[in-house]
């Protein structure tokens, strides 16, 4: 497995789940070409940045350190992982690093199940 590390994807999706909602992971979990974890990648990082620009109305409620994840991601390293993606050439390799990304973004997320009101 490469030692590359995901840090970003991880955090972009973990925001995205933080209310239960796991489309975004498991799409992307059940991804098997690289075409296709690249275009829910896209769907993914469409929706964070449409929740960044306009955050919920009930922004009160998200958990603060929701609030500090989003803030916290790096574009520029987010572009790194994804060509990191991009460069992986056989199917073993990419199915590792997808499952990687979700495992992490799902430990993530975890922290906030059950927080909601």
């Amino acid at each position: 497995m490469s030692s590359e590390r995901y840090i970003q994807i991880p955090k972009v999706l973990a925001v995205l789940a933080y209310n239960g909602d796991y489309h975004h992971i498991d799409r992307l979990g059940y991804s098997h070409s690289k075409p296709l974890v690249l275009y829910y990648l896209k769907e993914a990082l469409r929706d964070f940045h449409a929740l960044k620009r306009s955050p919920p109305k009930d922004l009160e409620s998200m958990p603060e350190e929701i609030k500090h994840m989003i803030s916290q991601v790096d574009a520029h390293y987010l572009d790194v992982e994804i060509e990191q993606i991009e460069k992986i050439s056989g199917t073993r390799e990419l199915r590792e690093a997808v499952s990687l990304i979700c495992a992490k973004a799902l430990a993530l997320s975890s922290k906030f199940v059950g927080e909601q009101t």
